[in-house]
């Protein structure tokens, strides 16, 4: 029997939905199927850095900006047209690469077109509660039935959490109407479990600080940590987030600096146990919950899905947050050793089982349809 041809493709909007998406594609290609990953810009080249031996495909993304004045969500909305097509064309656009490649299955990481009648589909996303700010908040129930509308579209919506109250999502994902198909499939991180002996070599850092998401923000937060960095006497590492150049820089006393460490590289580096200082993006807590570093999260601003759980998470004593217009490392790093945060009391990998249960049905629709 011929091997299953799994389509992976992850949305391009920062480089979470991408790395979240490597532990799903060691864990197809470990049960024997093939992978071909779907993306663009810098998170084709960050999964092509990972999985060389994997097959790729262009995919354009939604090719979401920020502004420097605008809030995330208010961008959001007044880009929504621009979206909506943008959603229809990849839709359409899957139907050829399903041609072209014999693709069997598609998991599509929170992008709302790639459902297709004719191969099983998954639909991963933590964010059935859509936040928007302030006065849109009204719009709240409307956005809920939108996301559901989209998700059943789908074979199956994967949710990327614990559905215990022990979870990492809050709200995002639990206290409402769930889609038909949905299932909480655990924690996503793309550390290799292999690494947990402490057994790597990275280098010994105090603080690591993770540059992430989209532009201009992206380099805003660069900038801060630059003004702020190195601090007392820590031995600091900053991570600009743009994959390509993985060697570490020293650019001034106690202060490195990369473009980008692979996931092998930063998983040894956090085994040492820093303090992270980065976004309240979902991944990233994803992987710092499994890690089990102290953090500073510094959510990106007007995003009001990082807001809330930064927020969220400081209130439940995990980890202490800051405002990205207020951030003062020191402040927030005394406030971290007076009153050292909890760890996440638990950490579910459940998403092997899920895989394995996906691939079962796309061999079943293949058989059927031979």
């Amino acid at each position: 029997m011929l091997p299953q041809r799994i389509l992976i493709c992850p949305l391009d909007w920062g480089l979470g939905h991408a790395t979240r998406c490597i532990p799903l594609i060691r864990e197809l290609k470990y049960s024997g199927a093939e992978v071909v990953i779907a993306s663009d810009g810098l998170q084709l080249a960050l999964l092509k850095e990972e999985f060389p031996d994997s097959e790729f495909v262009t995919l354009r993304g939604y090719n979401v900006k920020y502004s420097y004045s605008t809030g995330a969500a208010i961008k959001m909305l007044s880009e929504a047209p621009r979206i909506a097509f943008k959603i229809l064309q990849e839709h359409f656009r899957l139907k050829k690469i399903i041609r072209d490649f014999r693709i069997s299955g598609v998991i599509s990481d929170n992008r709302y077109g790639l459902w297709n009648r004719k191969v099983h589909t998954v639909f991963i996303t933590h964010q059935l509660n859509l936040i928007a700010p302030g006065i849109f908040n009204i719009f709240g129930p409307l956005l809920r039935h939108a996301v559901r509308f989209f998700a059943n579209r789908y074979n199956e919506c994967w949710i990327p959490d614990s559905a215990s109250q022990d979870n990492l999502s809050g709200k995002l994902s639990h206290g409402f109407k769930l889609p038909s198909n949905a299932r909480y499939i655990g924690l996503l991180s793309r550390f290799d479990l292999s690494f947990e002996n402490g057994n790597g070599n990275g280098n010994k850092y105090d603080l690591v600080a993770i540059v992430s998401g989209p532009e201009p923000q992206r380099t805003l937060f660069e900038n801060k940590l630059l003004a702020q960095l190195p601090l007392r006497d820590l031995r600091c590492l900053i991570l600009r987030g743009q994959p390509g150049k993985n060697e570490i820089t020293n650019v001034r006393k106690n202060l490195d600096i990369a473009d980008h460490q692979n996931s092998g590289q930063l998983h040894k580096i956090l085994l040492k146990k820093p303090v992270v200082i980065c976004r309240a993006g979902y991944s990233t807590l994803m992987d710092i919950a499994f890690t089990g570093n102290r953090a500073i999260l510094i959510p990106t601003p007007g995003q009001t899905e990082q807001e809330y759980l930064a927020t969220m998470l400081d209130s439940k004593g995990y980890y202490v947050a800051q405002k990205q217009n207020a951030m003062n490392l020191e402040s927030a790093l005394t406030r971290l050793e007076g009153n050292p945060p909890e760890k996440i009391a638990s950490y579910h990998l459940l998403y092997p089982a899920a895989v394995r249960s996906f691939l079962q049905s796309t061999r079943a629709g293949s058989l059927n349809k031979a």
